[in-house]
C-alpha cells in the first residue's frame, strides 16, 4: 500500500514538473502586439518628428507620447533609434516566397504590377488582419491589359489580350472580377524607333483608360519611351510604370502630368542594369556586412546580355529625366520591378531609393517616395505612415536615413502588424 502512495506521489511531482514547464509557442518570433517603444526618431513618412515614445495595441499605433506613458504595456526601450513606415515596393512581381524576401528587407507592402491573379486573391485576406505573418501584404494588378502577342504574352500566364477598342470594357470587368486592385496597360506608340513587341493602339488605350475610370480604378500605364510617356498621359493615364532613357523629358510632358497629377514610378535600378551596371557591386557585393541570399545573389547577377549596348549619355538622361520630374512637383513612387535582371525582391527597393537620390532628390523625398507617397497614389489605407489609427508597420534602424540611405540594407528590425519579424 506503502509503494501505491510512494508511486503516486512520484507521479505527481513529474506531472507538476511538466505544467511548470513554459508552454511551446507555435511561432517562437511571434509575442503580443501590444507595446510601447521608445524613446524613438521618427520619419512619420514625410517628416522627421521629435523623439517619441509609439504605443502599439492589437497590430496598429495607438498613440505618439512625448514622454513615457503610465501603462500596463511592455516597454520596448529604443534607445534613441530611428523608426521609419514599413517601406512600400510600387513595382514587383511576386511568386513563390517573394513576400517573404522582401519582408525581410523592410519592405512591408509591395504592388505587383503583373502576375497569376491567383497569387494575388491567395493572399489578399492577409491585408485586413493584423496577425503574425512572415509575408509583405501585396496590392496588385492581376492580369495586364496588352495586345496579342504584346509584352505580358511571352510568360506562360494566359493573358487575354485587345485587339479591338471595343473590348475595353469587358476586358476591365474581367480584371476586376479575378482581383485586381488596379488597371495595369502595355503601350508603345506605333512609330517608336526601339525595337518592341506588338502594341494596343492609341484608340484603345484611351478605352481602356475610359473603363478603368468608369469603373473607379487607377490606369496605370507601361511605357519605355518618350513619346508613349507623352501619348499616356494625353490619354488620361493616373501613373506611369517606368521611366526613359531615349531622351531627357520635354516641358511639355511635364507640364501635362502636372495638369493631370500623373505619377512615375521611375524603376531605375532596372535601367541602371541596361546601362550601366555597376551600382549592385558598388552598394552590394563590395559591403562585408551583408549576407544575400543565394536566390537574391542569382537574380542581381542576371544581365540584359551583350546586345543590349546603348549610348553612354543615355544613362545621363535617365537621371536627368527623373530629376527634373521631382523637380517639377510630379509624384514620384519607388519601385525596383524585382526580379527581373540586376534585382532582387527587397533589396533592389533599396538601391533604387539610391538611385533617386543621385538623381537628385534629398534623403527625406527618397523615403516619401518608397512610403507615403505610393500608399497616396494607390489609396493604400493605413500604410506608408507613423501616425496613430495606421497599422503597426514600421523598420527600427541604428542611425538617421536623413544622412545616409544605405542604412536601410541593415535594419535593426522589421515590425509588421505590430509583431519583430526575422531579418535576413
Amino acid at each position: 500500500m506503502k509503494k501505491i502512495f510512494l508511486i503516486i506521489a512520484v507521479l505527481a511531482v513529474f506531472i507538476s514538473a511538466f505544467a511548470l514547464l513554459p508552454t511551446p509557442d507555435p511561432t517562437p518570433d511571434a509575442k503580443s502586439n501590444n507595446f510601447i517603444l521608445g524613446p524613438v526618431h521618427i520619419f512619420d513618412g514625410r517628416d522627421a518628428i521629435q523623439e517619441k515614445f509609439m504605443e502599439v495595441r492589437d497590430g496598429h499605433i495607438y498613440a505618439l507620447h512625448e514622454s513615457m506613458p503610465d501603462s500596463d504595456l511592455v516597454h520596448i526601450d529604443g534607445q534613441s533609434r530611428w523608426v521609419t513606415p514599413g517601406l512600400i515596393d510600387a513595382h514587383v512581381h511576386a511568386w513563390g516566397n517573394a513576400l517573404v524576401q522582401t519582408l525581410s528587407r523592410g519592405v512591408t507592402t509591395v504592388v505587383d504590377m503583373f502576375g497569376d491573379p491567383n497569387f494575388l486573391m491567395q493572399h489578399r485576406a492577409q491585408r485586413e488582419v493584423s496577425e503574425y505573418t512572415h509575408n509583405a501584404d501585396i496590392f496588385g494588378a492581376g492580369l495586364l491589359v496588352t495586345a496579342p502577342d504584346g509584352h505580358g504574352t511571352q510568360y506562360g500566364i494566359s493573358v487575354p489580350t485587345m485587339s479591338s477598342p471595343d473590348q475595353a470594357e469587358q476586358l476591365v470587368e474581367q480584371r476586376i472580377e479575378s482581383g485586381s486592385d488596379f488597371i495595369k496597360i502595355v503601350y508603345t506608340r506605333e512609330t517608336s524607333t526601339y525595337q518592341h513587341a506588338p502594341s494596343i493602339s492609341l484608340e484603345e488605350l484611351t478605352a481602356v483608360i475610359e473603363a478603368a475610370h468608369a469603373n473607379d480604378m487607377l490606369a496605370i500605364v507601361h511605357i519605355a519611351d518618350h513619346d508613349s510617356a507623352l501619348d499616356a498621359v494625353r490619354a488620361g493615364a493616373d501613373g506611369l510604370v517606368h521611366s526613359f532613357f531615349d531622351q531627357v523629358v520635354s516641358d511639355e510632358l511635364i507640364s501635362l502630368m502636372q495638369a493631370n497629377g500623373t505619377f512615375v514610378i521611375p524603376t531605375m535600378i532596372v535601367y541602371e542594369g541596361m546601362l550601366r551596371d555597376e551600382l549592385n557591386q558598388e552598394v552590394l557585393y563590395s559591403n562585408d556586412s551583408l549576407t544575400i541570399e543565394r536566390s537574391a545573389r542569382s537574380t542581381l547577377q542576371r544581365s540584359f546580355g551583350a546586345d543590349n549596348q546603348f549610348p553612354a549619355h543615355f544613362y545621363n538622361n535617365l537621371l536627368e529625366t527623373t530629376g527634373k520630374m521631382h523637380e517639377a512637383g510630379i509624384p514620384i513612387l519607388a519601385g525596383s520591378d524585382a526580379p527581373n535582371p540586376n534585382t532582387a525582391h527587397g533589396w533592389s527597393l533599396i538601391t533604387e531609393m539610391l538611385m533617386l537620390q543621385k538623381a537628385g532628390m534629398p534623403a527625406a523625398e527618397v523615403i516619401r517616395a518608397a512610403t507615403a507617397n505610393t500608399a497616396q497614389a494607390f489609396s493604400l489605407e493605413h500604410r506608408g505612415v507613423i501616425q496613430p489609427g495606421v497599422r503597426a508597420d514600421f523598420v527600427v534602424l541604428d542611425s538617421s536615413p536623413l544622412t545616409d540611405l544605405s542604412v536601410f540594407l541593415t535594419p535593426h528590425e522589421v515590425w509588421k502588424n505590430g509583431f519583430s519579424v526575422a531579418t535576413q
